[in-house]
């Protein structure tokens, strides 16, 4: 569980910081926790991030976030850790300390400066390694569909939503999955989803508490 719980926060976040800068965080000090519901809607646990530093520019940064990962009744699940995500000229790379924990490459979709309801996202095929096994996933469709002011416990956002789905390759078995994400300006995901095939929601995660 706690593995699971930890991969799950590093492949968030790999593929978030893939935004550009408006819609990530990049500001030292900032403190984000997010509650995260099972396909029940009852609250699973909570990760929680600090951004501890900052290097870099647009189109390449290492990030170093403090994480801790609770149950449902806000109890840790293991002691906080940093963690650093990198971005080299498109690849993504992310470590506990001096550990390498998952590395993606290939067509990494990327959530550009400027969005438009309707504005068609990049597709491509992208490869996952982690614990020396490797994963791929076809991304068949990744658009913006739409705009919110959503309200949560952290506040209200002004949000654009994006959805992608994608066709991932798993031991030779292949599932089909839709995310959707709401980005807001300065922070990145405040909301995201996900879906199965048949369109059920299987988990989710929001923001509840900003600190900066």
């Amino acid at each position: 569980m706690k593995r699971f719980c930890l991969f799950s926060f590093l492949l968030f976040f790999s593929l978030a910081l893939q935004a550009q800068r408006p819609y990530f965080c990049v500001t030292k000090g900032t403190v984000m926790e997010y509650a995260n519901y099972g396909n029940d809607g009852e609250t699973s646990g909570y990760t929680r991030i600090a951004v501890k530093n900052v290097e870099g520019t647009d189109g390449n940064y290492s990030i170093t976030y403090q994480t801790s990962v609770f149950d449902s009744d806000h109890q840790p699940l293991f002691e906080a850790a940093d963690m650093t995500i990198s971005i080299d000229n498109g690849d993504v790379t992310a470590s506990l300390g001096s550990v390498g924990i998952v590395e993606i490459s290939g067509d990494v979709p990327v959530i550009p400066s400027r969005l438009a309801v309707g504005q068609e996202l990049d597709r491509g095929v992208v490869k996952l390694t982690t614990m020396g096994m490797s994963f791929t996933s076809e991304i068949l469709s990744h658009k913006v569909t739409g705009r919110e002011e959503l309200k949560t416990p952290a506040g209200t956002f002004k949000c654009y939503i994006v959805e992608m789905t994608t066709e991932a390759r798993v031991f030779g078995r292949k599932s089909t999955s839709t995310s959707r994400n709401w980005y807001a300006r300065g922070l990145g995901s405040i909301k995201s989803e996900t879906l199965d095939e048949d369109g059920n929601i299987t988990g989710s995660q929001i923001l509840v508490k900003l600190e900066d």
